[in-house]
């Protein structure tokens, strides 16, 4: 498991906590995704689980050892991150950069074998890059790059998933297809993915930590925890939690015309 217990943070230099308290916890095979507004700590909570930053007061810990106390190496091996924008590339190819994601699982200075070259073709074509292989990523789209980033985390195959809002440049048909793509995994990765989309969240995610100033405000189902008082709580916007043919829940946010009528 990978957890942060009753983890506190806030950025040097100032006083005020982003984070109070707060505790996630992500297991193999798990499907979580994590929500709420603009600068509350979605993405802090990630880099806090990746080792990116460290706590004021709390740990993380990754199968009950402190995060701090693990390799870097080995734990760039077991968590793998998508973060929400592509750093500069230069002219590096989208079938290098994918190849990229396997390179804390090759010996030093080794070049890729045979299985990873097979695992990298594999990711090209599950996230339709194939056509793309040989295109300099500072050439792409902004969704093909955002593809190009969650290829390289699945060629890991790590442990556990952190993806940053990973569908936000994606077109309608690729954001849905991710959630399968994932699940489809062999080696089912725990996942923990923020997003602004509550009506994927509301159809993908076995359970929603939605969070609020400070802290989670709750968690749980999307079907309990997308209702009207949350969203309005968190989000400060009235909703209708609408059902769709196959049973499942569809949150709309109405605008703010509509709530001053």
């Amino acid at each position: 498991m990978l957890e942060a217990r009753s983890v506190t943070f806030g950025y040097n230099g100032t006083s005020k906590m982003l984070l109070r308290e707060i505790s996630v916890s992500v297991a193999p095979g798990d499907f979580t995704m994590l929500l709420g507004p603009n600068g509350c700590g979605k993405s802090t909570v990630l880099k806090l689980l990746a080792g990116f930053l460290s706590a004021r007061s709390g740990d993380v810990r990754l199968d009950g050892v402190e995060l701090k106390q693990i390799p870097p190496r080995e734990r760039a091996r077991r968590i793998g991150v998508v973060p929400q924008e592509m750093p500069p590339v230069l002219d590096f190819t989208v079938e290098e950069m994918v190849m990229m994601g396997r390179n804390p699982r090759l010996p030093r200075l080794a070049p890729p074998g045979p299985e990873d070259l097979a695992i990298v073709g594999k990711m090209l074509k599950l996230l339709e890059l194939s056509a793309l292989a040989r295109r300099p990523c500072n050439r792409l789209s902004g969704g093909e790059r955002q593809r190009v980033l969650i290829g390289a985390a699945l060629a890991l195959e790590p442990d556990y998933l952190l993806m940053d809002e990973p569908t936000s440049a994606l077109d309608p048909a690729h954001a849905l297809r991710l959630p399968a793509i994932l699940r489809s995994l062999r080696h089912s990765p725990g996942c923990l993915i923020t997003t602004h989309n509550l009506q994927l969240a509301a159809r993908f995610a076995d359970r929603i930590l939605l969070l609020g100033e400070h802290g989670i405000h709750d968690a749980g189902t999307p079907r309990d925890v997308l209702v009207p008082e949350n969203i309005r709580a968190v989000y400060h916007c009235d909703a209708e939690i609408l059902t769709d043919r196959s049973g499942g829940i569809v949150p709309c946010l109405r605008s703010p015309e509509e709530q001053l009528r």
